[in-house]
């Protein structure tokens, strides 16, 4: 039988996330969108941006291109393996987002927000050398993207909004008075009726987590319900109310079946230690999580009049949305408009020539900008440039292991040899292409050295600074009045303050937290997490 430690009750249980639990809802957010083909998304309560800023970055190809584009090619056999050009496989598929909105209420968080959504700084164009490889490359757009910011309240209909493809609700809904709440699904499945609608909320029963079975009411450290209506113990002192996995899995079903939605729920967010009384299985996860999917049953013009006339009957008083911030994100001109395979065949050869590579990566390939402008965008164009070349072959395996995804595949410059650059000439060798191509005579740390500086040591052996000792600082200062034990014992105490804060994050509801050297060795860093429970979110104050 499995011994439980000696825990003190009246305290709470230090409970972690890995990754933190906003990841893990920002996690169970993206796959649903990928999976789903998600390209337009509503944020409602979105804070400071931080899903927007993710939804806002470009894929870094197009969609496989159709066949009028790149004909399919029948294998060369019946029983060939593997067919010629297959479509480029993402271990984890790109979404390919054309349209993002964001609400919030709160002009400060919304500052962040027009920031995470504004187009990148246009960089200057690399100048490129032949042979000289750049690890820095521009992001490349092949899709355009509209990125709008509001500012307003949920209560007032927004018409740019209605038919939209999904909205995403995270951690909002426990935030919102009474008389909001009541507009809630009326306004978001009614009038605006998406085709997905992705909602996250606390979870009250994971509460218990925080505290032994037999722990007293003091021990929870949090926010006594504000409205008075229970006596419980919420995470955030915003907080209207926290439901327990059943309370929410019957508004869900209630809210989908009057909406004309199927709904999925279910929990995330694990603590990384396994509770000592074995009551995870039935505690389930931190946040609770569901995914409505509109039916095709139910006109959606009869749930758009539907929800507004119950909004018309709440009778809510509210400013119309004001835009904040309407952002363009033009695509790359070369987008969709690909050159011939043979020249892009010719352009791979030559830069596999200049960087001396026999073999290179598909996607090291790719992210040659000039490579991926003759392509239109389209990886495929790529691949299949490298199929029909003489002078390249696309090689699937590694090892003679065919590799089913293709990130692992490379690309062979035929009769190619690896010549790595020479970092240091041969003895006796002074030909120009071993001077560094930064060089600038009279300058730099290849300048002002003298034979004779080699002589004797240089002073700094084994030790991290050139400079006097301790016991020499302390005698010039002592005869010139200074204080060298004082002066050094402050800057030890200020190193060991930035020690101790390395690793401190916001505090959540009335926790404490502690620094990073008193976790677990088996637990990283970023799994860190307050006592109270709450989220380790980037803000307090991401939601209305």
């Amino acid at each position: 039988m499995e011994m439980i430690p000696e825990l003190d009750s009246s305290q709470e249980l230090k409970v972690y996330f890995f990754p933190e639990l906003y990841l893990q809802r920002r996690i169970w957010i993206l796959n649903i969108l990928r999976k789903e083909g998600i390209t337009r998304v509503l944020d409602v309560g979105c804070g400071e941006g931080e899903l927007l800023g993710v939804l806002s970055q470009p894929a870094p190809w197009l969609p496989p291109p159709p066949p009028t584009v790149l004909p399919p090619v029948e294998p060369t056999t019946p029983d060939a393996p593997i067919p010629p050009t297959p479509v480029y496989n993402d271990e984890i598929p790109n979404l390919h987002i054309k349209e993002i909105h964001g609400l919030d209420i709160s002009s400060t968080d919304l500052e962040f927000a027009v920031k995470a959504v504004a187009p990148p700084r246009e960089e200057p164009d690399a100048i490129d050398s032949p042979g000289i490889r750049s690890y820095h490359r521009g992001v490349q757009r092949w899709e355009e993207l509209v990125a709008k910011v509001w500012k307003g309240g949920l209560e007032v209909i927004n018409e740019e909004f209605v038919d939209m493809e999904c909205i995403v609700s995270t951690e909002v809904i426990e935030h919102l008075p009474p008389e909001i709440f009541q507009a809630y699904a009326p306004m978001l499945l009614g009038v605006y009726h998406p085709q997905y609608f992705l909602v996250t909320t606390p979870s009250y029963t994971f509460n218990a987590r925080f505290t032994s079975p037999d722990a007293p009411k003091s021990a929870r450290n949090g926010f006594l319900d504000p409205t008075g209506r229970t006596d419980r113990i919420f995470r955030h002192s915003d907080h209207k109310f926290e439901w327990t996995r059943e309370e929410f899995e019957t508004w869900c079903d209630e809210t989908a079946a009057e909406w004309g939605y199927d709904v999925e729920r279910t929990t995330i967010g694990r603590a990384t230690d396994v509770d000592p009384w074995g009551r995870d299985d039935a505690l389930g996860g931190a946040s609770s999580v569901a995914v409505f999917r509109r039916r095709s049953d139910t006109d959606s013009k009869v749930r758009e009049e539907k929800g507004r006339r119950i909004i018309r009957e709440l009778s809510l008083s509210g400013e119309p949305h004001q835009p904040l911030a309407v952002y363009q994100h033009g695509a790359n001109p070369a987008s969709m408009k690909p050159k011939s395979l043979a020249e892009i065949a010719a352009c791979v050869k030559v830069k596999m020539e200049e960087f001396r590579e026999a073999f290179m990566r598909v996607e090291d390939v790719w992210f040659e900008s000039e490579i991926a402008c003759m392509c239109g965008g389209w990886i495929e164009l790529l691949l299949r440039a490298a199929e029909e070349s003489p002078d390249l072959n696309l090689k699937r395996d590694v090892d003679g292991v065919v590799k089913t995804h293709s990130n692992m595949w490379s690309i062979e410059l035929i009769g190619g040899v690896a010549d790595p650059s020479h970092l240091w000439p041969a003895e006796g060798d002074t030909s120009t292409e071993f001077i560094p191509p930064d060089w600038t005579p009279g300058e730099g740390p290849y300048e002002g050295w003298e034979e004779s500086d080699a002589d004797g040591s240089t002073g700094i052996e084994g030790d991290v600074s050139s400079g006097p000792s301790d016991e020499e600082m302390e005698e010039d200062l002592g005869k010139g009045g200074g204080n060298w034990p004082a002066w050094k014992a402050s800057v030890q105490d200020a190193d060991e303050e930035v020690k101790s804060n390395w690793d401190v994050q916001g505090v959540w509801g009335a926790a404490t937290v502690e620094s990073s050297w008193s976790l677990p060795s088996d637990i990283p860093h970023s799994a860190r997490t307050s006592t109270a429970g709450w989220d380790g979110d980037e803000s307090d104050d991401t939601t209305s």
